[in-house]
C-alpha cells in the first residue's frame, strides 16, 4: 500500500506551522484580548485594509461628537445643521524578520531533544514580545529605559511609525495628576485615589473642535463597559499596598460579580474599582530622570478607553497569505537548518488633531522590586 508523505518542503506544513505560531503568539500576548474589529470599541482596533491590496499606508477616520445648541420655535434649520468634525489618523506598515540557527545534523544527534522544534517554540515566543514591545512604546510615545522592553534599543524612535509623546490634556502625573515631569517625588505612586482621578479625567473629557479632548468612551467587548489601567508590576504592587489586603479581596470579588470572570475583555484583569479594570502588564515604559534633580525613578502607565491605537498587517505578497510567515532554509550547503519569520505589520496610538484620541498617559512613581 503506497504510504502518503509529508515532506518538510510542502508548503501545507510551511502554511499550518505559519498558523500554529501565529495563534500561538497571539494567545500569549497582553493586547491581543483587547483588540477588536474596526468599527468596534475595542481599545485596539485590527485595520484589515493592508490584508486585502499592496499598500503600505492605512488611513483611519475619526469623528468628534456633535456639539451646539439646538435650533428653537422660529429659527431656520437650514444652513445651520450640523457638520461632521473628521479628523484622519495616518499609520504605516513595514517588515520585521529574523531567524535562528539550530545547527546540523550532528546536532541533533547529540542531544535527547528536538532543536527544531525548540527553535519553533523560541521564534514564537520572540514574535509575541516583539509585537507586544511595539505596541506598548507606540502607545507610551517613548521606548524609555529598563530591561521590560529588550528586543527594541534603548535609542528606538519607533518603526515603521515614530513614537509620538503624549500631550498635554492627555498627560497624567503623580498620584493626583498635578505633577509635572521635573517636580515628581518619589512619593507620587500609585494609588486607589489615582484610579478615581483618572476616571474623572476621561469623564470630563467633552470634545469637539478645534482644540478640545475628544470625549473617551469605554471599551465595550462582550457586552461589558469599562475603562483599562495597564500598569507595570511595581504600580500593581503600590495600588495593592494602598488598598490593602480586604480592600483587593473586594477589588477582585467586584470584578467578578459586576463584570463576569468569563467576560472575554476582563479575563486576567487583577481588580476593578469605579468603572476601571487594573491589570499588570509586564512590558512596560520606564524612565530614570524624572523629579527636580533628574533621579526620581518613574514608570508609564496607560489609561484606555475604545480606539487608543491600531494595528495592521500585510499579507498580500507574503508566503501563504499568513500574517506571520515562517519557512525553513540551509546554509553551509545544507550543513546549517535555519528557521525564520516574516511580518509585514504597524502599530500606533491614534490621534485627533494632534491629540491622542482615547488614552491618557499616566507618568507616576513607584516601589523598586526588591
Amino acid at each position: 500500500m503506497a504510504r502518503t508523505t509529508i515532506l518538510p518542503t510542502d508548503p501545507n506544513k510551511r502554511k499550518a506551522w505559519a498558523s500554529t505560531v501565529a495563534q500561538d503568539s497571539a494567545k500569549e500576548q497582553y493586547y491581543s484580548r483587547l483588540t477588536g474589529e474596526e468599527g468596534s470599541y475595542s481599545a485596539i482596533v485590527k485595520k484589515t485594509d493592508t490584508e486585502k491590496g499592496a499598500t503600505d499606508e492605512i488611513v483611519t477616520a475619526l469623528v468628534a461628537k456633535l456639539r451646539g445648541k439646538p435650533v428653537i420655535e422660529g429659527e431656520k434649520l437650514e444652513g445651520r445643521e450640523f457638520k461632521l468634525q473628521h479628523a484622519s489618523h495616518t499609520m504605516r506598515i513595514n517588515e520585521f524578520r529574523h531567524g535562528v540557527n539550530i545547527g546540523a545534523r550532528i546536532e541533533q544527534s547529540r542531544v535527547g531533544f528536538n532543536l527544531r522544534k525548540q527553535g519553533r517554540e523560541k521564534l514564537t515566543d520572540y514574535i509575541k514580545e516583539l509585537y507586544e514591545e511595539t505596541i506598548c512604546c507606540a502607545l507610551a510615545g517613548a521606548r524609555g529605559v529598563g530591561d521590560e522592553v529588550h528586543h527594541l534599543a534603548t535609542d528606538y524612535a519607533g518603526y515603521p511609525n515614530a513614537l509620538r509623546a503624549p500631550d498635554a490634556a492627555h498627560l497624567f502625573v503623580g498620584t493626583a495628576g498635578d505633577k509635572a515631569k521635573a517636580t515628581l517625588v518619589a512619593g507620587d505612586k500609585l494609588s486607589l485615589a489615582t484610579v478615581n482621578k483618572l476616571r474623572t479625567k476621561a469623564k470630563k473629557m467633552l470634545g469637539g473642535q478645534p482644540d478640545k479632548a475628544v470625549k473617551m468612551s469605554p471599551i465595550t467587548m462582550g457586552g461589558k463597559k469599562g475603562f483599562v489601567l495597564a500598569v507595570c508590576p511595581e504600580g500593581m504592587q503600590d495600588i495593592r499596598d494602598d488598598s490593602g489586603a480586604q480592600g483587593w479581596f473586594e477589588a477582585q470579588k467586584a470584578l467578578v460579580n459586576n463584570i463576569g470572570k468569563d467576560a472575554e475583555l476582563f479575563k486576567g484583569g487583577a481588580g476593578w474599582f469605579n468603572g476601571v479594570m487594573v491589570d499588570e502588564l509586564e512590558t512596560c515604559v520606564k524612565f530614570t530622570d524624572y523629579g527636580a534633580g533628574s533621579n526620581v525613578p518613574a514608570a508609564r502607565a496607560h489609561f484606555l478607553g475604545a480606539n487608543a491605537g491600531c494595528v495592521a498587517h500585510g499579507t498580500k505578497g507574503m508566503a501563504d497569505g499568513m500574517t506571520v510567515s515562517l519557512d525553513e532554509d540551509t546554509a553551509d550547503r545544507k550543513h546549517d537548518a535555519i528557521l525564520f519569520f516574516e511580518m509585514i505589520f504597524g502599530a500606533d496610538k491614534t490621534a485627533y488633531n494632534g491629540m491622542d484620541y482615547g488614552q491618557i498617559t499616566v507618568d507616576h512613581a513607584f516601589t523598586a522590586a526588591v
